[in-house]
């Protein structure tokens, strides 16, 4: 009778393993970050510094420099760099005064999304609510 009992709670332990690797929901707390905060000025449309963030494709290819975003690897994303720069500092992003800078709670939800391996859902683009000032 113990064997029964074991597995089952090793299955439901695994199970909440495997949840929590899943990390945050894009659609619903992370698509939202990079919306209010990054796509503004990096889209199709105004590709600053010739790089996009609407697309899987495009946020994972990253700039001419480095990688926005390496999954599994948030100390090597260029995307978390970037957003834990003193806000003055001309690498800084968002520049001030051009979108909201995501608070600290935000860029440790996008740490942990990137640590779980940055799941972005194939064929969804990301748009902004507002246009670039």
């Amino acid at each position: 009778m113990k064997k029964p009992i074991l597995t089952l709670l090793s299955l439901a332990i695994l199970s909440t393993a495997a949840r929590a690797e899943e990390g945050p929901d894009f659609a619903k707390e992370i698509a939202p970050i990079l919306e209010a905060s990054c796509v503004k000025c990096h889209t199709e449309a105004k590709a600053k510094g010739k790089l996009r963030m609407d697309t899987k494709e495009m946020a994972m290819k990253g700039g001419k420099e480095s990688k926005l975003i390496v999954p599994g690897k948030p100390d090597e994303s260029s995307l978390i760099k970037v957003l834990l720069l003193d806000p003055a500092a001309d690498e800084a992003m968002p520049p001030e005064g051009k979108a909201p800078r995501p608070d600290a709670p935000k860029i440790e939800l996008l740490k942990k999304w990137i640590t779980a391996g940055a799941v972005w859902p194939d064929g969804v683009t990301l748009k902004s609510s507002e246009p670039a000032k």
